[in-house]
């Protein structure tokens, strides 16, 4: 049998998607995270109808008989009922304003057309009155989950509703869906900017308020590659909380995000795509890239970040511990005498002293391991005695205390310096570590190789606190070295005080040269 092939190929039939019932069923109840985002779209479609500065929506979660859910608004009404009828028709008109994808109004905050389907959620029975009062005519609609799920019918405005505006009517709204002060909450951080500005929202006769710590007042912080200017509030803060940057999208809050800056506050940016249900930002696409872009730049330029707090103090303290070398390094370079023995205690019941010892008070002895253990000048005086925490090389490397000497005539004991040049003369770091007490200074030296910081004074902040990035730093933290390197030498306490400043001077400008 033959078969007759075509010369010309027949143009392709077009056809539209069919849908069934489920799929209204499966957005109602799927879209939507919670029953809290039906609120949220009920009040939005309501500001979307009012001047800001006019709106008012008024809600009451528990109506007799039934436990209706009622949402009320003075705004224009349904102007268009094959519009309000389609679902995702992508764009919405309000009093001849347009908002779509293309054209950002940021007065109209829908424009998907999927927010009414969150309304049947909340009904036991998916059912859902309209009653709008209109420039054209009054209407009241009712809206089920069923594929042809509209009927309406014209009727007087007077009749519909006594004033200009929406009235919708969620019947028999389903049990412990949210409490009254969870939905006032939950409306209060929402529109936290709308209500700033003017908009009065109330929840069974109680009005909404703004967050006691929102602050409305709005700043141009940056702008992006093309010119886009982006507002918000953004303020500098220690300890902000995990997710600190709350963004809205035409001044409604969608999500919060962390950043790692100690930063908290609120920006708006309505180029932003949300998801369906709007609960939060589509991570896709040129514009979210371009605005993370820009947010990232500014945050880094104008805020620390939370994870420098440790580094940075990890920073400054290394780097005052190598400032205390160098203020060390310029002790023994300009007073070398520092260094040597000097006169503090009382021998009497000590151990090791006033037991003689062979050695002669050569630096090569055993137990005399540092030049200047002995001061060579006083050695007719000189009753040696051995140090006490024995001898060996940990007495040098500093990791055993010893007092040392004892000299002839009234018996003190003559003890070595503190800090002394380790192997190859070079000066070790010290450990930063932090104390309290009422009896020393700000910051001291203690031995073995540890600088204190005394948290007793309340300005042990400046070295707690110091921060490397700040040029400043080595003005405030170089003097209290200073004076801890001095007095980390015993015979600071037997100088007279104008020999101590003189000396502090002269240390503290061979250090800041350095």
């Amino acid at each position: 049998m033959a078969v007759t092939i075509p010369t010309s190929r027949q143009p392709s039939i077009k056809e539209r998607h069919e849908f069934g019932p489920g799929i209204i069923r499966e957005l109602a109840k799927y879209l939507y995270k919670s029953p809290k985002s039906a609120y949220k779209e009920a009040v939005s479609n309501a500001l979307d109808q009012m001047p800001k500065d006019d709106a008012k929506v008024e809600i009451y979660t528990d109506v007799p008989p039934h436990g209706d859910i009622v949402i009320e608004d003075w705004g224009t009404g349904i102007e268009d009922l094959q519009r309000f009828k389609h679902i995702a028709i992508g764009d919405k008109i309000v009093d001849g304003r347009v908002s779509s994808y293309k054209i950002i109004d940021e007065n109209i905050i829908g424009q998907k057309g999927l927010g009414k389907l969150s309304f049947l959620n909340l009904s036991s029975i998916a059912t859902v009155e309209f009653y709008s009062h209109s420039k054209k005519v009054g209407m009241k609609i009712v809206m089920t989950d069923e594929l042809d799920g509209f009927t309406s019918d014209p009727i007087n405005n007077i009749d519909a509703l006594p004033h200009p505006g929406v009235k919708v009517v969620i019947k028999q709204a389903r049990k412990k869906l949210i409490t009254e002060g969870e939905l006032m909450k939950y409306l209060s951080k929402i529109f936290a900017i709308r209500i700033a500005r003017g908009a009065k929202i109330f929840v069974n006769d109680n009005r909404v308020t703004k967050p006691e710590d929102f602050d409305s007042k709005e700043y141009t912080l940056f702008q992006l590659d093309d010119g886009t200017p982006i507002k918000g509030n953004l303020k500098a803060v220690e300890k902000p909380r995990l997710n600190n940057i709350d963004i809205f999208v035409k001044n409604v809050y969608v999500d919060s995000k962390g950043f790692d800056f100690k930063v908290e506050g609120w920006l708006n940016y309505n180029k932003l795509l949300l998801t369906s249900s709007r609960d939060t930002v589509h991570e896709e696409g040129v514009e979210y890239e371009k605005f993370m872009q820009g947010l990232t730049k500014h945050l880094d330029e104008n805020y620390e970040r939370k994870t420098e707090s440790k580094d940075q103090h990890i920073q400054a303290q290394k780097q005052i511990e190598k400032m205390f070398v160098t203020v060390i390094s310029s002790i023994l370079d300009v007073y070398p005498d520092m260094a040597k023995p000097l006169m503090a205690g009382s021998p009497s019941g000590e151990i090791g002293i006033g037991t003689l010892s062979n050695n002669n008070g050569d630096a090569a002895d055993p137990c005399i391991e540092q030049q200047g253990i002995i001061d060579k000048t006083k050695t007719s005086e000189l009753t040696i005695g051995k140090p006490i925490g024995g001898c060996g090389t940990g007495h040098k490397r500093g990791t055993r205390e010893s007092m040392a000497r004892i000299i002839k005539g009234d018996g003190r004991i003559l003890a070595p310096s503190h800090v002394l040049p380790s192997g190859n003369d070079m000066i070790p770091e010290p450990k930063l570590i932090l104390g309290k007490s009422e009896d020393k200074p700000l910051v001291y030296y203690s031995a073995p190789n540890r600088l204190v910081v005394n948290e007793y004074w309340s300005s042990s902040e400046i070295l707690i606190k110091a921060n490397p990035r700040d040029p400043n730093m080595k003005s405030r933290v170089l003097p209290l070295l200073v004076r801890a390197g001095i007095d980390a030498y015993p015979g600071a306490s037997e100088m007279s005080r104008e020999e101590w400043f003189r000396r502090y001077d002269v240390v503290l400008d061979r250090a800041w040269s350095r």
